[in-house]
């Protein structure tokens, strides 16, 4: 689509002024869209995108695919260098913004100016030969989060730094819109009922995923399924430098395993309001986790390109470290049990003066440049819609437990090449989903069926331990409840009373030899009550 001059006959709706906003890579697009959810439902404004096709960004791949899912109109960008707008929004300095006659504002893609462009000195958001060319500075309005950026941005552009206003952070004020929401991003998430670890990794060699690559995969592995999810937020530079095959590839075992990735255009900011405990690196989602209240565990090393003094260097100092001397889940629990609740606040603070004004300031901005009277009503940000990313259902379950006389205790992990040393360990394989060798050391054999098709689990159940000998049990997951058979012929029910809990959970307790008509299992934190009839 287009909507430039000449385009006029066309149109339906007689809009009074033109935004241009400038797409570099699927980073910059995202905390562009935080901020053009000011212009909703004015008529008088029409927001149009281009991108520099010639001289795209290192990180640039994606941004045509975005900008066609999100819809947008976009016009080429030989046609927006020859015509004149009202007001441009961009989120970077490295995009040709001189060549554009119109009023700039220049967002930052992070939350400040927290890192060095890799093999060098100038910080990412304030290259000083971008932001003044042939001794004008370009853009009309530089928006920052702190007055301490525009002191920042003085030391290496004074005249840059005239033109800088502090408007907060649209992206934290719209995350802080959805805090309410918390329950409902977590159920999308499918964390319902247990605690959400959050993996968010910034690109790079010296980023989480760069030192850790297989920590999501231990992550699932080493957590019990019934009392964690994790969920993974990846920066759009990873996929945009490797390929998404490529990314798919490395995740493809976790994503078995119960990982959640977060696709790389949208959503990562409802996993990180979900979120119990956040594990990161220095990017910017560190901050936004800090601003949460949320316990932070980030990875060890400091990379070259952070910023000595910065708010994120600040964070970095004081945030416990990931270390591969003990294992996670120790970790984890030390970082939830040990956080104390707004210890992160001066580091915040330091980042966004402001918090909670940066739609009324923003959007007076971006009204005034126009010259056009703001909208009626209050400017405020909407909250992120739920992100359901694509699930995997675990297809095999390594499951332990420990037997007392009044009830037992189980955890299950997914079964990985991360080797478990629990008593009583036993394998639980779905019948098609599983690998042959995972259903050839199954103990219990399992499917789904729905509530209308239970009667044929008795003919199902005696077919699958015929074609596998070595299993003990056969089992059914309904809505509420497991049927078992053991190769006795002898068919059991199993009911746990919290409808929370997974049924399947149930059909070890047969494995076990724990079959009187009422047992109790506890699992995590909770204890359920499973009746036991025989059919």
């Amino acid at each position: 689509m287009q909507v430039a001059t000449g385009f006029e006959p066309w149109l339906t709706v007689g809009f009074e002024r033109r935004v241009l906003v400038v797409a570099r890579t699927v980073t910059t697009v995202n905390r562009l869209l935080d901020a053009l959810t000011l212009f909703e439902n004015d008529h008088r404004v029409q927001v149009v995108f281009t991108y520099n096709e010639h001289r795209p960004a290192i990180l640039g791949a994606g941004v045509p695919a975005l900008l066609q899912r999100l819809g947008v109109a976009v016009v080429a960008w030989e046609r927006a260098v020859g015509e004149r707008f009202d007001l441009v929004i961009a989120a970077s300095e490295n995009d040709d913004l001189h060549l554009l006659g119109s009023p700039v504002v220049l967002l930052p893609h992070g939350i400040g100016f927290q890192k060095y462009y890799p093999g060098g000195t100038v910080i990412a958001g304030m290259d000083p030969r971008r932001l003044v060319r042939d001794e004008q500075v370009v853009p009309a309005l530089i928006a920052v989060t702190h007055e301490d950026q525009i002191h920042q941005l003085r030391r290496v552009s004074p005249p840059a730094a005239d033109r800088a206003r502090v408007v907060g952070d649209p992206c934290l004020d719209r995350i802080n819109a959805g805090t309410h929401r918390a329950g409902e991003y977590r159920e999308a998430l499918g964390a319902a009922g247990r605690k959400l670890v959050t993996i968010a990794s910034t690109w790079g060699p010296a980023s989480l995923l760069g030192t850790h690559p297989r920590l999501p995969l231990r992550l699932v592995s080493e957590l019990p399924v019934d009392e964690f999810a994790v969920c993974l937020v990846l920066h759009p530079g990873i996929t945009a430098a490797h390929g998404p095959w490529q990314v798919e590839a490395w995740l493809a075992q976790a994503r078995q395993a119960g990982l959640r990735v977060i696709p790389p255009d949208s959503g990562w900011q409802t996993a990180i309001t979900a979120a119990n405990c956040v594990i990161t690196d220095s990017g910017s989602v560190a901050l936004y986790a800090a601003s949460q209240d949320l316990p932070v565990l980030l990875a060890e090393g400091e990379p070259a390109t952070l910023v000595p003094g910065s708010p994120a260097a600040a964070l970095a100092a004081r945030a416990p470290r990931l270390t591969g001397a003990e294992p996670l889940p120790s970790q984890l629990a030390k970082v939830l049990e040990g956080h104390v609740a707004g210890c992160h606040e001066e580091v915040v603070r330091r980042a966004v003066a402001v918090p909670g004004r940066s739609a009324a300031l923003l959007r007076a901005a971006f009204y005034e440049l126009m010259g056009l009277p703001e909208p009626a009503g209050d400017a405020e940000f909407t909250s992120h819609e739920p992100v359901r990313p694509v699930r995997t259902a675990i297809a095999a379950y390594v499951t332990g437990a420990v037997a007392e006389a009044d009830s037992t205790t189980l955890l299950r992990f997914p079964a990985t090449d991360v080797p478990h040393q629990v008593d009583h360990q036993h394998l639980s394989a779905h019948c098609t989903r599983a690998s042959l060798r995972q259903l050839s050391a199954a103990a219990i054999v399992f499917t789904d069926l729905p509530e209308a098709e239970h009667g044929r689990f008795a003919e199902w159940a005696a077919d699958t331990l015929r074609r596998w000998p070595d299993a003990h049990l056969a089992a059914a997951r309904l809505p509420g409840r497991c049927l078992v058979r053991s190769r006795d012929g002898l068919i059991r029910e199993l009911t746990p009373d919290d409808p929370g809990l997974d049924p399947l959970l149930a059909a070890s307790l047969p494995y076990l030899g724990r079959t009187a008509p009422a047992e109790l299992i506890t699992v995590g934190a909770r204890t359920a009550k499973v009746a036991i009839r025989v059919h």
